[in-house]
């Protein structure tokens, strides 16, 4: 009696341990909440980071980790080297030596040193962002609230010398905002700023201090009316001017939802107000429909470009933006550009066309090919 029911025992457990087993084995691996995209941005910053300290146009501590390995392997794999022979080399040219905006990030620390990568299409574009952001701070309006929309793996608030008093709110999806805002932790990020400054003695805890007076991320749906109520409950003051950011979302929504969050956001700003966005063209979001186009705009895989619902003119097309900005809340144009024109900023006056093209993985020639899929702006109220 007693082998039988040893026997019907081990049958059984053999029986439950094979079909835990198989649940194991075919268990798909956890979701990642954050998209993609938001990996490798971040992955394309640390890219950039890794530059001699003279030659990064910036530096982000926590961006390798929000990235994980996979988007920075990626993100590897795609850099394209720095030229060895650019004609430049020899003779000193702002570009082969990294440009004028790493002599000024330098802080007149500069001397030549050789990058590794080429300017990235990312970095290029974080690099933009970061200066209109300083920028319209800095406007005579004095603005001292910022709202990341699509925030992301951003860590600007961790790495930026904002000026003092600027509260700082963000806005993404669920998920997106519990898993980074768990990163954060995990990181040693301080979540709210130290009363005596960011760069006072910290603990060990606050391996990276809050550069902003304050940091909240809010999740809410973008694409979706009603939004702005989030950044209410959060503390937004509508009587006080706001600085806008929309980096890499803006093309992830169709024509109508642009119009509705620009609208959105302007009914929250007084005059003094600032929105500062980059935007695909209609030329790319034609290309991608009509099958054509999406392979080629590294580094941004097709699957995720043919997601790209909706652009603007581009940049060449100054009061077409405009009229559309002015139509979407009364925003007023201010500035308006490409990569191209960007890059051509960061190398300097003293950089021909060519040494510009050699020491860029993109387009470089404005107005021009590739160059005509991305548009910049900055507009006020």
């Amino acid at each position: 009696m007693s082998r039988a029911v040893t026997a019907l025992l081990s049958l059984t457990l053999g029986i439950s341990l094979g079909r835990f087993l198989r649940r194991l084995l075919s268990r798909k691996p956890a979701e990642d909440p954050v998209p993609a995209s938001g990996r490798l941005i971040a992955a394309w910053r640390a890219l950039e980071s890794l530059e001699p300290p003279s030659q990064r146009l910036f530096l982000d501590p926590l961006a390798s980790a929000l990235a994980g390995p996979a988007a920075i392997h990626e993100a590897l794999s795609l850099a394209v080297p720095w030229p060895q022979n650019s004609s430049s080399d020899s003779d000193g040219g702002e570009a082969a030596n990294g440009g004028a905006a790493a002599k000024e990030a330098s802080g007149g620390a500069y001397r030549a040193e050789r990058r590794r990568f080429c300017y990235s299409n990312v970095g290029t574009r974080v690099w933009w962002f970061d200066r209109q952001l300083l920028a319209a701070l800095a406007s005579p309006a004095a603005p001292r609230q910022v709202v990341l929309l699509g925030a992301g793996m951003d860590s600007r608030p961790w790495r930026m010398p904002l000026l003092p008093g600027v509260r700082w709110l963000e806005v993404d999806v669920p998920g997106v905002v519990a898993a980074k805002r768990r990163r954060l932790d995990q990181l040693g990020a301080a979540l709210e700023a130290s009363p005596a400054g960011p760069d006072a003695a910290l603990p060990a805890a606050a391996a990276h201090p809050l550069r902003a007076a304050s940091w909240a991320a809010l999740s809410a749906d973008l694409a979706r009316p009603g939004w702005s109520a989030a950044l209410g409950a959060a503390g937004l003051d509508p009587r006080q001017p706001t600085v806008w950011v929309a980096e890499g979302l803006l093309m992830y929504l169709d024509e109508g939802q642009v119009a509705a969050l620009l609208q959105e956001a302007a009914a929250a700003s007084p005059p003094g107000s600032a929105f500062i966005a980059h935007h695909c063209t209609r030329e790319l979001i034609a290309l991608v429909r009509g099958g054509a186009g999406a392979a080629a705009y590294a580094p941004f895989p097709p699957e995720l470009v043919s997601t790209w619902r909706s652009g603007f003119p581009p940049a060449d097309e100054a009061e077409a933006i405009a009229a559309e900005l002015r139509s979407a809340g009364g925003w007023q144009l201010q500035r308006v550009t490409s990569r191209a024109r960007i890059a051509a900023e960061i190398c300097g006056s003293g950089s021909s066309a060519g040494e510009v093209a050699a020491c860029c993985d993109f387009e470089a020639r404005p107005d021009a090919g590739r160059d005509r899929w991305t548009v910049f702006v900055s507009a006020t109220k």
